[in-house]
């Protein structure tokens, strides 16, 4: 695509603006043109509710969960608040494909991005091997019946879709969990 020479200045504000993100984008014009791509796509702007949520979920440490896990979490059932959570579907909608074709890391990674972006957990990573996945998840909530709550949700999915192939070695503690899978030969 064809290129147009644009001349300006800028405040000392927009500049440092430029300057932050300009590692990520490459250059000034990179910066620019993203920038007004996002002011371009009116159907994904934010609003005012959108932008509450945010500051709900980040500031005043809200946590994200479906309707039907919140009430079954308010009845006492936490095995139906599990195997009811939204994150089977919510993984599919991210990743726009069934989970059948949805590798195990695609999957953790997804979740680990889910959790942090909803301040579900305090700290998550993933590292990996030649022939296995580890899924460390660390909360503040001080509690094993959180880790194990929060670790169910992903062994759940890897009965369904994962464990003809992995088996997984699990360690649980008041303030978080590992999950280690290990490829089956």
């Amino acid at each position: 695509m064809p290129k147009r020479r644009l001349q300006t200045t800028l405040s000392d504000e927009a500049f440092r603006i430029i300057e932050k993100y300009k590692e990520k984008y490459g250059n000034i014009n990179e910066v620019l043109e993203e920038a007004l791509r996002l002011l371009d796509r009116k159907d994904k702007s934010l609003n005012e509710d959108d932008l509450l949520l945010i500051s709900l979920i980040q500031d005043l440490d809200f946590t994200g969960c479906g309707r039907s896990q919140y009430m079954y979490l308010i009845l006492g059932d936490k095995e139906k608040a599990i195997e009811e959570s939204m994150m089977e579907t919510a993984v599919e909608w991210f990743l726009k494909k069934p989970f059948p074709e949805i590798e195990l890391e695609e999957f953790l990674e997804t979740v680990r991005r889910g959790w942090k972006i909803l301040n579900r957990v305090d700290y998550v990573e993933i590292t990996k091997g030649e022939n296995w996945i580890q899924f460390f998840c660390e909360h503040t909530m001080r509690r094993r019946e959180v880790s194990e709550f929060l670790a169910r949700h992903i062994l759940n999915i890897y009965e369904k879709y994962y464990r003809e192939g992995w088996k997984v070695v699990k360690s649980v503690s008041t303030n978080g969990f590992t999950l280690k899978f290990y490829r089956k030969e």
